[in-house]
């Protein structure tokens, strides 16, 4: 819903498919002056009501604008906030709202929302609030985070979870490459094409959910369940519905992996494109890196910080007017000097401290310009047509072998689970009508005994891509060395200038108040030069509120950014990175395949895990079976997520 319908602006009356589900718009606000987008829709079904925020303009054009939510942290304006709080407000008075929701931008305004009213609030990779106090511990707000997801990899990565209220869940769902950044953070895109093979990269393509809670997994202990007739019947129609279809995806991405290895051999790590150095190809299409290197960005934060010129120049000129007017400097002679000549002194400097505060960043700009001919070379050291040897070729297609062997006796497994379940399922339903549910489970007996499906180790790749991966490492490493000790030192003098200017403002603020206080008392009959005086302060301080609120956003951005907070970014972007590092190849196909079948198998990990805890403890013979089956189930998904894990660069 807020992560892709919303975003398509639907029209009153418009039915909604989602997962099964259908809702209908029963209102809409699309396209505002002021940005809060929202559409009203109700469950065809339960008659629930939710209220859904858009995220930025950006999403409807393909996502290009999604880093406005992630320049400058907690940049949602205040007024936007109280807007949407408003909205939520009027509409609830029309509908009975059961939960808000939205994505991005969106996301933050149904958080906003949620913190402030009475209602649930279920986000997917929202925007962060302004710094305040919010409850992490608010049961009303769940938060989706993907774990790709660019601008919540730098909220993390910067440490801005404190101003996520509610519970955040990290999602499995998606790939580090730059084909997918976009749908990272929206969630939802037509599938990719990855040599062929189409791959599905929707945020609820595979999700763990609980066989009988419908409830997304997280890791926890829920309640458990009463094993009766109706709830055997429900598992065994899962293992049919969901499942099995699961299961085939992720074996048919395996495939695909395995055919690449055997069919490239040595051609894997060839490249059909030239390998490029350049930081914008690594870093540019992403949030961090568009600040760091676009145009736009850097000319955006350039005007921003320019902004409080003009306004300096017409404090000064109505402060020299109020100073030079006869009567009202009469009647204010008891104000001190120093109020006055502090406001022309700071109106003269302020031009001077924001020059100061551009070079700085051009100074930034610099260093970044000499990162790209000095360090970004360091991350391709080695990493060429001949990144895979001979050897490590020929233990990739062993270890691929050994995958392949092993994914196709887990799928029988499950396929088998699935058989046994419907097995005892179709039993409870020949049992005796007059005895209890409990005396049905308990007469019922074992499922037929089938093979033990043990996977066969592989003995290639024990240490995963070994000399390999430790080359990455050691790459990256120098990289990173590198830009923390050139970038490091300009971003500490940029934050100085800003700390500086943050001051000036607030020095500007208060005596501009202060005048405007003593302007009260004053009153001239016959003349409207005290009404005038206190407008033109008025003005000052209706321009100079908005800048004290950007410049300590940009202030909190660049303040991330130190102490730790540079390399924190650096680590939190390096799965894109890596990647980038093998685009044009082969092998680059593999690592995504190989990804894409891990997502799947661990969210198939955490349902059978489930499934095993909610069996576990029950007596009965037939359940006992079943329960011992699901343990060996989630023993074989480990060992083969480790084996496909074995066989890519960590991620």
């Amino acid at each position: 819903m807020s992560g892709k319908h919303v975003y398509s602006d639907p029209k009153l009356n418009t039915r909604l498919d989602v997962n099964g589900s259908v809702y209908v718009v029963k209102e809409g606000e699309y396209n505002t002056k002021s940005g809060l987008d929202y559409m009203i829709v109700e469950n065809t079904k339960t008659g629930e009501v939710g209220m859904i925020f858009q995220g930025t303009q950006g999403q409807k054009d393909g996502g290009r604008d999604i880093i406005t939510d992630a320049t400058l942290p907690g940049n949602i304006p205040d007024a936007q906030l109280e807007a949407a709080n408003d909205a939520y407000r009027a509409m609830s008075k029309k509908y009975h709202i059961d939960y808000v929701g939205g994505n991005s931008l969106g996301g933050g305004l149904s958080n906003y929302v949620a913190s402030n009213n009475d209602v649930k609030s279920v986000t997917y990779n929202p925007a962060i609030l302004p710094d305040g106090n919010y409850s992490q511990k608010n049961p009303d707000i769940t938060n989706y985070m993907s774990e790709y997801d660019p601008l919540t990899l730098g909220e993390r990565s910067a440490g801005y979870l404190s101003r996520l209220p509610g519970k955040n869940v990290i999602v499995n769902n998606n790939m580090p490459l730059f084909a997918t950044l976009v749908s990272n953070h929206t969630g939802y895109s037509d599938p990719i094409d990855i040599d062929g093979e189409k791959v599905l990269i929707d945020a609820d393509a595979y999700l763990p959910v609980g066989v009988w809670s419908g409830t997304i997994l997280t890791g926890g202990k829920g309640h458990k369940i009463d094993v009766n007739p109706d709830n055997m019947k429900i598992l065994a129609d899962s293992m049919v519905s969901k499942m099995k279809g699961q299961i085939t995806t992720a074996q048919s991405h395996v495939n695909h992996a395995v055919d690449i290895v055997e069919r490239e051999g040595s051609k894997l790590d060839d490249r059909r494109t030239q390998l490029t150095t350049s930081f914008d190809d690594l870093l540019g299409q992403d949030a961090f890196g568009k600040v760091l290197t676009g145009m736009a960005a850097y000319e955006q934060l350039r005007e921003e910080l320019e902004r409080i010129n003009p306004v300096g120049v017409k404090t000064y000129e109505a402060v020299q007017r109020i100073r030079m007017a006869p009567v009202l400097s009469d009647m204010l002679d008891f104000i001190s000097m120093h109020v006055f000549s502090g406001i022309l002194g700071i109106a003269i400097e302020l031009p001077l401290l924001v020059a100061d505060t551009i070079s700085k960043l051009d100074g930034i700009i610099l260093q970044l310009n000499a990162l790209k001919k000095g360090a970004i070379p360091m991350l391709f050291n080695g990493i060429d047509n001949h990144f895979l040897s001979d050897g490590m070729v020929t233990e990739l297609k062993e270890h691929y072998k050994i995958i392949d062997r092993n994914k196709d006796v887990l799928t029988n497994q499950i396929s088998t689970f699935g058989m046994q379940v419907k097995y005892v399922s179709q039993e409870l339903e020949k049992a005796d009508k007059l005895l209890t549910a409990h005396q049905k489970v308990e007469q019922v007996s074992a499922p037929p005994v089938t093979s033990n499906f043990v996977l066969k180790e592989s003995e290639a790749m024990k240490d995963g891509m070994g000399k390999k991966q430790k080359l990455l490492d050691e790459n990256y490493r120098k990289f990173k060395k590198s830009a923390l000790s050139s970038l490091d030192p300009v971003i500490a003098s940029f934050g100085s200038s800003l700390q500086q200017l943050d001051y000036m403002v607030d020095d500007l603020m208060d005596g501009v108040g202060k005048l405007r206080s003593a302007l009260s008392f004053a009153h001239i009959p016959f003349t409207d030069i005290d009404q005038n005086a206190r407008q033109a302060l008025d003005d000052a301080v209706r321009e100079i509120q908005p800048y004290q609120i950007a410049l300590a956003s940009v202030k909190g951005a660049v303040q991330s950014l130190r102490g730790g907070g540079l390399n924190a970014v650096l680590e939190a972007y390096r799965p894109y990175i890596d990647t980038a590092l093998f685009d044009g190849t082969q092998f680059q196909n593999v690592i995504a395949l190989n990804k894409a079948s891990v997502n799947i198998y661990e969210s198939s990990k955490m349902v059978f895990e489930d499934i095993k805890y909610q069996l576990s403890d029950n007596k009965a013979v037939a359940v006992e079976a079943l329960d011992k089956l699901a343990d060996k189930v989630v023993i074989n998904l480990a060992e083969l997520i480790d084996q496909l894990k074995r066989g890519s660069i960590d991620l």
